[in-house]
C-alpha cells in the first residue's frame, strides 16, 4: 500500500477524477444498482485499496464530539421482521465503529416523536426510523434542522431524506400472481395500515395481478386495516364463515398471516385443501409450519446494510442524495400452502 493516505472520500474522487456520487455508490456497494460500469467499479475499490480508504474507515472522518453513536426505531420490535433489519444494523454499525441505542414506537406516532427526542438528548450522531403513522412532518423537521437520518420500510410521498425499503409493488404482484397461476379466482387480500406506503404498493400489485387476469373489479376482495395478528385473525374468521369464502388468502405481513393460521385452526379446516395462504415476509418458522408457507422475503439484510452505510455517509460529511429512494428486491418461497385447484 501506498504510504501516501486519502482521508476522505472529495479527495479520492478528485484523484480519479470521478464524480463524489459515483465513488460513495462504489464505496457503499451500490455499483449494480446504480448501474455503474465494472471498470468504473475496479477503478474506485483498487484507489480506496491503494490509499488506504475503505468503509470500514468511515469513522476516520469523524470529529471528536461525536458519539459514534446512532438511534433506531422501529414500530415494533417483537416483530421478527423489524427485529432481524435491527440485527443487520448492529452488525454493520459494529463494523464501523458505531454503537446503537434501540427504541420501540409502538406504532404510536407521538411515541416516535418521543424517541427521537431522547436520542437527540444522548447526542446520537443520527437516527434509522422506520416511521409509523402516516405524516412524516416531525421526521422532516427533525432532518432539516441537520440531524442525518435514514428512513427505512415505511415512507411517505415527496419525503425528502434518504428511504430504503423493499419492492412492495414486484413482491405483492408476484405473490397474488403465484395463486392465480394455479387458478385461483377468488382470493381475499388482508391488508395492513391503510394509507402507509408499504400496504398502498402491496394493494397496488395485488390489484394489477389481479386485472391482468382478468378478474372482475366485484371479486377484487380487499380487506382488513392493521398489521397485527388480531386483524388477520378477525378479517379470517368472517371471511371463510361467510356464504362465498375465498379459496386463498394473501396476507400482508406476517403478523397478519398468523392471524389467519390462528382463524384456520380455529375453524377445523386445513391449508391448502380447504384455503390456500401466501405471506408477505418470510420468517425463520415459515418452512417449518406444519403445511410450510409460501411467502415473499425481504432483504432484510441489505435493508440494515444500505440504511446504515448512508447514515455514516451523513454523519461524515460525504455528498449523499436527499431524494434518494432504494427499492430492494423481494424474492418468493414457493411451498405448500397453496393448492393448485384443476380447471
Amino acid at each position: 500500500m501506498a504510504s501516501q493516505s486519502i482521508k476522505n472520500i472529495k479527495e479520492l474522487a478528485s484523484k480519479l477524477n470521478i464524480s463524489v456520487t459515483t465513488v460513495s455508490r462504489v464505496i457503499n456497494g451500490k455499483a449494480r444498482q446504480y448501474r455503474i460500469s465494472k471498470k468504473t467499479e475496479k477503478t474506485v475499490l483498487d484507489a480506496a485499496d491503494k490509499y488506504g480508504y475503505a468503509p470500514n474507515q468511515f469513522a476516520r472522518g469523524l470529529k471528536l464530539d461525536k458519539s459514534e453513536t446512532i438511534g433506531v426505531i422501529v414500530p415494533d420490535i417483537s416483530n421478527p421482521f423489524f427485529a432481524e433489519i435491527v440485527m443487520s444494523i448492529e452488525k454493520e454499525c459494529k463494523k464501523n465503529g458505531f454503537a446503537v441505542l434501540i427504541g420501540n414506537s409502538g406504532d404510536d406516532t407521538e411515541q416516535e416523536r418521543i424517541l427521537i427526542d431522547h436520542f437527540k438528548s444522548k447526542k446520537v450522531d443520527g437516527v434509522i426510523v422506520a416511521p409509523v403513522g402516516i405524516t412524516s412532518k416531525h421526521l422532516e423537521e427533525v432532518f432539516g434542522a441537520g440531524m442525518p437520518m435514514v428512513i427505512i420500510d415505511r415512507t411517505f410521498p415527496g419525503l425528502k431524506i434518504p428511504t430504503i425499503t423493499s419492492d412492495n409493488y414486484g413482491g405483492a404482484y408476484v405473490a397474488t400472481k403465484q395463486l392465480l397461476d394455479n387458478n385461483h379466482k377468488k382470493i381475499a387480500c388482508i391488508q395492513g395500515l391503510n394509507e402507509s406506503q408499504p400496504n398502498t404498493e402491496r394493494i397496488r400489485g395485488f390489484i394489477d395481478a389481479m386485472r391482468s387476469f382478468k378478474i372482475p373489479e366485484e371479486d377484487i376482495i380487499i380487506t382488513g386495516g392493521q398489521f397485527n395478528i388480531e386483524s388477520g385473525y378477525c378479517q379470517s374468521l368472517r371471511l371463510l364463515k361467510g356464504s362465498k369464502p375465498p379459496t386463498a388468502i394473501f396476507a400482508l405481513n406476517n403478523l397478519i398471516a398468523l392471524g389467519v393460521l390462528q382463524a384456520v385452526s380455529e375453524l377445523s379446516l386445513s391449508i391448502p385443501e380447504d384455503v390456500s395462504l401466501i405471506s408477505f415476509d418470510e420468517q425463520t418458522y415459515s418452512a417449518f409450519l406444519n403445511t410450510p408457507m409460501s411467502t415473499i422475503e425481504q432483504n432484510k439484510e441489505e435493508i440494515g446494510k444500505i440504511s446504515v452505510g448512508n447514515l455514516i455517509a451523513q454523519i461524515v460529511g460525504m455528498e449523499i442524495d436527499i431524494e434518494l429512494f432504494v427499492s430492494v428486491e423481494t424474492k418468493i418461497h414457493e411451498r405448500q400452502s397453496i393448492k393448485k385447484i384443476k380447471k
